[in-house]
């Protein structure tokens, strides 16, 4: 019987650190569970799992890599830029990163990392060796999906007609400058240059679930706020469209039913049950969509890992904003093996600092 179990988690976001370097409340972090991320890789490094070979696999969207305002035009990355980003990330999650080094010191315990699309900086090869080296040489990076065993995962985004990339032509020539650039997907000039500037006085405005309730929601209620900020969102689509480089205006040659598509959490389900139905998988795992997922069809399993960021619910179902530290768990001594999708808590503790919002 092989003692092994894998973790897999998706969507950190690490950014920059709750606090700026003047101590100030940092409105572009996202992640807020260093604590309980240490947590977590100690009881899974101990007692009954001392000595089981252990591999963390971080499902995309590990760093906040769209940092907007280290950029020289806010939406044009290179590779010194996601070099300064990452080594701000370090920076600003000193008990995350230690504790990952700590678990990688052990030669049983892996770590993988898939690209997602707020972290396509990883396909830089510096990044990947930056990344190496602080972490640890056995550090395992993928561009895209990883399978083994009958288990399928990926991060979901290249399902998203607004976030996804190939990472055959994730890199280019800009044509302003001839630097070499990240071939970044649309939704990443949204976030860039249209949720980043926002977020210094609505910091939650990009942890909103699903948006199309949002929207409908402002039009009712804060009807002249939420008119303006459509306008806003139909000229950053004309003035993109009209872009002087011509790989970016393709890029929105995109009709409405791609934008309303894409605001449908359940389109990616839909596609995971597909691979199920017509391969041989028996486990798919998707994150990207921020919503902790299980779905079974006979014997097979559907899992989205959730996220590590706060949310805000706007379902009727479960409204409200949330913290679920969700992650799927893959167990080598059940038979026939199974995934298990679960909800860290970590060490109960009196008080906690609450992260509050303008």
């Amino acid at each position: 019987m092989t003692h092994a179990v894998k973790i897999i988690v998706s969507d950190l976001h690490l950014g920059t650190g709750r606090y700026t370097t003047e101590g100030i409340r940092n409105p572009y972090e996202d992640f807020f569970f260093d604590e309980a991320f240490d947590e977590l890789l100690e009881y899974y490094t101990k007692g009954t799992y001392l000595n089981y070979d252990v591999e963390l696999i971080i499902n995309g969207d590990f760093l906040n890599l769209l940092q907007a305002d280290i950029l020289k035009d806010g939406s044009t990355i290179t590779e010194d830029d996601c070099l300064v980003m990452i080594r701000r990330i370090f920076r600003g999650h000193p008990v995350f990163f230690d504790a990952l080094k700590r678990f990688m010191f052990a030669l049983n315990h892996h770590t993988s990392v898939l690209v997602g699309n707020h972290d396509q900086g990883m396909l830089w090869s510096r990044v990947q060796e930056l990344l190496k080296n602080t972490v640890s040489p056995r550090l395992e990076i993928y561009h895209r999906s990883l399978s083994f065993d009958g288990i399928y995962i990926e991060h979901g985004n290249n399902y998203d007609i607004l976030n996804g990339f190939s990472a055959m032509d994730s890199i280019r020539k800009s044509p302003v400058d001839g630097d070499t650039v990240l071939n970044i997907p649309w939704g990443s000039y949204f976030v860039l240059t249209f949720i980043y500037p926002r977020k210094k006085n609505t910091p939650y405005l990009d942890r909103i679930k699903p948006l199309r309730k949002y929207i409908r929601w402002g039009l009712l209620f804060d009807t002249r706020k939420t008119a303006a900020t459509l306008m806003q969102m139909a000229w950053f689509y004309i003035r993109n469209r009209l872009h002087p480089d011509p790989q970016r205006r393709r890029k929105f040659h995109l009709t409405i039913e791609h934008v309303l598509e894409s605001f449908k959490l359940g389109s990616i389900a839909d596609i995971a049950v597909e691979i199920l139905k017509h391969t041989s998988y028996r486990i798919v795992i998707f994150g990207h969509t921020h919503r902790a997922m299980h779905i079974e069809i006979q014997d097979k399993q559907y899992l989205n890992t959730g996220t590590w960021t706060d949310i805000v619910d706007m379902g009727i179902d479960n409204p409200g904003r949330h913290s679920k530290l969700t992650y799927v768990l893959i167990d080598y001594e059940m038979n026939p093996l199974r995934a298990s999708l679960r909800e860290w808590h970590g060490r109960y503790r009196i008080e906690n600092e609450i992260r509050g919002w303008s």
